[in-house]
This record gives structure tokens, sequence and C-alpha cells, in this order.
């Protein structure tokens, strides 16, 4: 039996995706969300950019759902976009899945336990994407980082489905199958509400905003508090790429231990010095953060448990002001993350 597969956003990560599956024979059928995104696709195929060669594969996509025939149904759909487009997506997309089929989440951010409740238990499977992407222009991607993927059930059990999507997957990047994924999504959230978040409060690449001291105590605070939500809610961190406790620095750690962490995180600034958070070209794109699910997601599952979490909750705020356009994208926003969490 042929497995059919949706993949909806064919974005930076969707189009790599798309264009591996494609290529490698597998029933897809891909949605954009963009009608230049399809055109592009239906005239000149899927082109992955290497460094000095390119693959172009044929392909043909459609701009929305509505633009299929509501008997198709689907094995397994991938949806591939911003975490706070998931719930509708997922709302639009529970018709066209067979009753044993489920959705697999590319997100950064949690989103899993939303999507269950959607569609019910057990329809959702968490994917964690390591590898870098982007859209050079519509249709033509570049894969701009190296990583695979991570999958498992949400109950820790191997099944046969996670087996199937491990070689469907593999022909994309290496797959890793894990018994704890909630350990293996914490552990990317956590980098998620560093890297991602505080790099889009300042405007600046990721080497430029770790020179200042400041957003480096903060790059360790906001990592310490992520890790010890996930502690309170008795989740222990899977390592994605590296130890995930690599960037931990407790409350009451020792000068010698601050200094370690610190040349630790001046080390990832200068190594990714050209890095641009994804959340930042987001917006400089004009649209909205995904701040409420990553450290606003944090603070929530804080409140719940009782922990204080006053920097991820000053990023949050800081980042809806943003949002609004209250505030624009500068390094001066520090001084009033500072002042929010004093």
């Amino acid at each position: 039996m042929t497995v059919r597969i949706l993949i909806e956003g064919i974005g930076g990560i969707g189009g790599i995706v798309a264009t591996r599956l494609v290529q490698a024979g597998y029933n897809v059928t891909l949605i954009t969300n963009n009608r230049e995104i399809t055109e592009a696709i239906n005239e000149s195929g899927l082109i992955i950019q290497q460094d000095h060669s390119h693959d172009q594969i044929p392909a043909s996509a459609h701009t929305y759902l509505t633009d299929l025939d509501e008997q198709i149904k689907f094995d397994m759909i991938f949806l591939i976009m911003k975490a706070n487009s998931v719930i509708e997506a997922t709302k639009q997309s529970e018709p066209f899945l067979k009753e044993t089929g489920y959705v697999a989440t590319f997100q950064n951010g949690i989103v899993e336990d939303e999507v269950q409740a959607i569609l019910g238990s057990k329809k959702a499977v968490p994917v964690t994407v390591g590898f870098g992407g982007t859209m050079i222009e519509p249709g033509i991607y570049r894969k701009t980082s190296d990583g695979g993927f991570h999958i498992g059930e949400l109950d820790e059990n191997r099944t046969k489905r996670i087996e199937e999507l491990a070689e469907i997957l593999s022909h994309v990047d290496q797959v890793t199958v894990s018994g704890n994924m909630r350990g293996v999504l914490w552990a990317k959230l956590a980098i998620n509400c560093t890297i991602n978040t505080l790099g889009a409060i300042t405007g600046q690449t990721l080497g430029e905003m770790l020179k200042d001291k400041r957003m480096r105590v903060l790059f360790l605070d906001t990592y310490r508090e992520v890790v010890d939500v996930a502690h309170g809610l008795g989740i222990e961190l899977e390592p994605v790429t590296n130890n995930p406790y690599l960037l931990y620095l407790s409350e009451d750690a020792n000068w010698i231990n601050r200094l370690i962490k610190d040349l630790i995180v001046r080390f990832i600034g200068r190594k990714y010095r050209q890095v641009k958070s994804s959340t930042l070209q987001s917006i400089e794109r004009g649209r909205k953060s995904e701040i409420d699910i990553l450290n606003g997601f944090v603070v929530n599952k804080a409140a719940e448990i009782g922990i204080a979490v006053p920097v991820n909750q000053a990023i949050t705020e800081v980042m809806h002001m943003i949002d609004s356009g209250e505030l624009q994208l500068t390094p001066d926003n520090i001084e009033l993350l500072l002042e929010k969490i004093s």
C-alpha cells in the first residue's frame, strides 16, 4: 500500500523535506499557503542549492487545503510551519486525515498536547529538526546548518509508525528515535528561548548580541529557568545536538563555574557570530513572533507548578511590545529587560 503524505508549509525546512521526499519517490502532496511559492514550484519544480551544484526535482503544489478534493485522505500530515499557525492548521487538516493517520509536528516550541486535544489521543507525533534551512526565493532552498531529526511517541513507546516515519525521514537527514521525546522537546525549547528570542529582542546577530556581558548573563539565566521548569514537571532533558546541561548554570554556582559558562557562551557567539535568529528574521518580514509558544509557554508551565521565572516573564512582555509595534528592534531593549527583571 502506498503511503500518502501531506506536507503543509513549504518554507525553509518544509521545502528541503518536500524536495527529498519527492526525489525519493514518495506520494507527497504539497500545500504552500503562498501563491507565489505554488507558482514557482509548478513552473520550475523544487530546487535545493548546494555549494557547487543544485538539485532540481519536478513537482507540483497547491496553495490551500481547499484546493484539494475533500475525498482525499492522508496517512500522515506534516505540519512544517510557525508554531502560532499550528492549531488552525490542525483544525483545517483534520478532515483530510485517515482514521488510522496522524499529524507530525515540526515546530519550535511544544504544541503536541494542543494538537492531540483537537484530533484525539495519540494523533500527534513530535519531530524536532536539528538542521537549518532557508528559502532563498520561492521554490529554491538551501540547507544552512547540519543536524538531523529526533522523533518518538509522547508515551515513550517504540511503535511501528515511528519506525515507518524514521525510514521516510531518513531520505532527508539522519534520524534518531527517542524514548524521551518530552526531554528532547524541552531541550530544544531551552535553546529557542535563548538564541531565538533574545536575538530577536536586540535585533542583532548572535555574535553581536553575545559580545555584551549583560546578554550573556541573561542568556544563562533564561536557559536555567527553562531547565528548572522542565525538572519541576519531572522531565529530564535529552541531548539534541549537544549535552543539554552544558549551558546550565545553577543559581548558587560559584565564580569558577560562572566563568566557565560565560566562556562557553562567548565561544558560541564567536562560532555562530553571523547567525540571525529565525524569530528575528520573521519579525523583519512583518510576521509576529512565536513568543507565546516559547518563553510564554515556559511562563505558563512555571505558574502551574509554582516556580518563579522572572527572566522569561520579562522576555515575554518585551516581545509582546515588539509584536504590537510599541518597541523597535534595538540593542537598547536590554535596558528595558533588565528594568523589568529587577
